[in-house]
């Protein structure tokens, strides 16, 4: 099929390059042509009318938790390790309860569609999710079409007992959702994730290198998050975060390090020369109490940064508009300096930084990339007028003002609207099985939990 998308008021092919009144022309999954052109009507060909939208690249979250979709708004005074023992924990046992032992992925099927709900109808088209995948979160991914990649979550260490799976078994299993899943669908993919230093040894972390070089496969590491964490890592290896991970050969083109917020400037300077890909988390390091990443540092020596909202429960949305303006704004403020992050920088985050971050051909709007779109209404009365079209939607613009979504070159969103799944349906099942499956956590935790 063809897909038109015919006089867009805007088309923002990157941060950059803005076209008035131009069309753009997909075949298959892959955009053909962009600009003003005459296209013959043929049976194979739908149109869109683009008049009184901006078609912008696809926003991508470049690294969350989904599964914390079912802790929303629970708790906001508590630090990273606390909020772990208390909010965390409970949830995550009754998951892993009903995965291992009693063999019941439904819980994974219902956040990838509650989540895949919340980002699709913001304009996100990629994410990349993890922790506790299991093959029911990429069926759920498949079934309502976003681009998904599953980070899959390896720990050995520090997590309390009841968390923990015999190692072997944890390794065996990553294996198998790495080698199931990587290049199996068109929009689904796979990546290692050793969580953290502290929580993997020095075993674990080797044979995350030598795995996801043998699959041709990226890997994503939580970085520096916390002081504590760069303590603890100090302690044992003598190294900080980043220089352990580099003295591992973990850092490279194809690993994204998340958070980086205690960074020193030797370490921005390993990022930079092994072309890391550096994931920005501004919203839920400030819920955390964790620190502010020093961006505009890492920025200015050639690290390339992506944005993400992390897990919802510690931020609590999935809104990447509402993160890029986030994230333009705190830097000026902490500096006290306008100048330190623009739109511009904010809105690349979004989208060519985070399209690197998830390995995908998307990120700007050019013939040849993946036909990764969201098209956005500019009608709106926060929206008017219009001026500078990236300055308006990093600062004005609202996930509720995404008209249309398109992946792959389909129409995932229309009128505000997913068109892949029942959406009142998806909604009231996950309402549902989130609020008994917290109050389950919490009951089962009480009795296992060391007190």
């Amino acid at each position: 099929m063809r897909l038109l998308i015919r006089n867009a008021s805007y088309v923002i092919r990157d941060a950059r390059r803005v076209e008035r009144d131009a069309d753009v022309l997909i075949e298959g999954d892959r955009i053909v042509a962009v600009g003003q052109m005459a296209v013959a009507d043929t049976p194979d060909l739908y149109t869109l009318d683009g008049a009184g939208l901006a078609v912008i690249p696809g926003l991508v979250n470049a690294h969350t938790h989904l599964y914390q979709n079912f802790l929303k708004g629970l708790r906001d005074d508590v630090g990273l390790v606390e909020w772990c023992n208390t909010t965390l924990y409970p949830m995550a046992y009754a998951i892993h309860r009903g995965h291992w032992i009693e063999h019941d992925e439904t819980c994974g099927y219902h956040w990838a569609i509650l989540s895949g709900l919340e980002m699709l109808r913001g304009g996100v088209t990629c994410c990349v999710d993890m922790n506790m995948n299991m093959d029911s979160v990429f069926g759920g991914w498949g079934e309502i079409g976003i681009r998904g990649i599953g980070a899959v979550a390896v720990a050995d260490r520090w997590l309390p007992g009841p968390l923990r799976k015999d190692p072997d078994a944890t390794r065996a299993e990553a294996l198998r959702l790495a080698t199931t899943w990587h290049g199996a669908h068109p929009r689904l993919d796979v990546v290692l994730g050793p969580s953290t230093p502290f929580l993997c040894s020095r075993d674990l972390l080797l044979w995350t290198r030598d795995r996801a070089a043998e699959l041709g496969i990226g890997v994503q590491i939580h970085l520096a998050e916390t002081r504590y964490e760069v303590a603890q890592v100090l302690a044992e290896t003598g190294l900080t975060p980043v220089a352990y991970a580099h003295s591992l050969g973990l850092l490279g083109p194809r690993t994204t390090a998340v958070h980086c917020v205690h960074v020193t400037d030797a370490e921005i300077d390993l990022l930079a020369e092994t072309g890391t890909t550096v994931v920005h988390c501004p919203k839920s390091n400030l819920k955390l109490g964790s620190g502010i990443a020093p961006i505009p540092k890492m920025l200015k020596r050639g690290v390339t940064v992506a944005l993400a909202a992390d897990g919802a429960a510690s931020n609590d949305t999935l809104d990447m508009f509402e993160e890029m303006r986030f994230a333009a704004l705190l830097h000026k403020g902490v500096n006290e300096d306008p100048t330190i992050i623009t739109a511009r920088q904010a809105f690349e985050m979004a989208t060519a930084g985070g399209a690197r971050a998830a390995g995908t051909d998307a990120g700007t709007i050019d013939p040849g990339r993946l036909a990764d779109l969201a098209l956005i209404r500019l009608d709106r009365p926060h929206l008017q007028p219009f001026h500078d079209p990236i300055n308006t939607l990093v600062y004005c613009a609202k996930a509720s003002d995404v008209d249309a979504t398109i992946i792959g070159g389909e129409i995932v969103v229309w009128g505000g609207i997913v068109q892949t799944v029942n959406e009142a349906a998806a909604r009231r099942a996950a309402q549902t099985y989130g609020a008994q499956l917290y109050e389950r956590g919490v009951a089962l935790w009480q009795e296992v939990s060391p007190s």
